[in-house]
């Protein structure tokens, strides 16, 4: 197909190019800098310094679908209203603009937690979560899932929505589960001097890929996860792969105690703290994203964790090079 990459250098996006060009797709990727990133020879790269509607309006013409993937994934900032800015008004500007194109096929990529947790899981069949209590950036994300299911219901588009876990591994752009990564492979102990229990789902980017350039042809709403984890289980985990650190557990009262001087202490200097509550509640709520269906409709595998950590070391001098040039 011809496809339209919004939001080709993020942690998603840049994995997702490779893995469409890889497939053979006629894949135009928009981005506001490219910067030293290698995007495949057969990709098209038009680089824009502001994405507006006007901006969108005029590359959707003669594709076959269009794949939105902008969105900040970092859940902690000093400025809350930038997941309202850049998580929900700029699609509503690209949705503006496809819905006076002739184009009437959407892939459009989410998180899991905009649906609702019940008994511990989450399916795609369960109602989308309240915003009642939702942190800026779920809320933000919580609401242009609706946005954009509600935009495939007037306009008659046929939309995928993806779903994924908490991403790790590829190009790291946001203080993720990769700067974990990258702290204990490099023994920041004053980044993760301890790690505290708790399950929580994770994919890595080249799995996550693989399952959006599966669904291409199926709407739908799937779930991404290769599985549950815990900081403990991807410390000793990485241990077995590289000479990394394995910072001991504590007590989960008193990860959130320290939570509190430390989160106010990063406000007041204008530093992100190195412990903020919204990471520990993520780390902490124990749901499980179910990917059964993902992997039944679409013939997808998740990765172990093991292979996805060796994958990120095998690739990770050369992502670091691009990220940090």
């Amino acid at each position: 197909m011809k496809i339209l990459l919004i939001g080709a250098t993020g942690q998603v996006g840049y994995a997702l190019t490779h893995a469409l060009a890889q497939a053979g797709h006629d894949t135009t990727v928009l981005v506001r800098k490219a910067g030293r990133l290698k995007f495949p020879a057969n990709v098209r790269v038009i680089t824009e310094p502001e994405f507006t509607e006007a901006t969108f309006t005029r590359l959707l013409p003669g594709m076959d679908c269009a794949i939105y993937g902008i969105g900040l994934p970092e859940q902690f900032t000093f400025d809350a209203e930038v997941f309202q800015r850049v998580n929900l008004s700029l699609l509503k500007s690209f949705l503006a603009a496809m819905e006076k194109s002739a184009l009437r096929r959407l892939v459009y990529v989410s998180t899991y937690e905009v649906f609702a947790a019940q008994a511990g899981v989450i399916r795609e069949s369960h109602p989308v979560a309240a915003l009642d209590g939702l942190t800026p950036y779920f809320r933000a994300m919580t609401q242009a899932y609706v946005e954009a299911t509600a935009f495939a219901a007037r306009s008659g588009t046929s939309l995928t929505t993806i779903h994924p876990a908490a991403l790790y591994g590829g190009l790291n752009t946001g203080e993720g589960f990769t700067s974990v990564i990258e702290s204990l492979l490099n023994w920041k102990l004053w980044k993760l001097p301890v790690v505290l229990p708790g399950r929580f789902p994770l994919v890595h980017a080249q799995s996550l890929s693989d399952a959006i350039v599966r669904s291409l042809n199926h709407p739908g709403a799937f779930l991404v996860s290769d599985g549950m984890c815990s900081l403990k289980v991807l410390s000793q985990t990485l241990r077995r792969h590289a000479k990394s650190y394995v910072p001991p557990q504590v007590p989960k009262a008193l990860a959130y105690a320290a939570t509190a001087p430390v989160e106010a202490l990063g406000r007041a200097l204008h530093l992100r703290p190195m412990l903020c509550k919204v990471q520990l509640d993520f780390i902490t709520a124990g749901n499980e994203p179910l990917a059964n269906r993902t992997a039944q409709t679409l013939g997808w595998t998740p990765w172990d964790l093991d292979a996805g950590l060796k994958q990120y070391l095998a690739e990770r001098k050369e992502l670091l090079a691009m990220r940090d040039a």
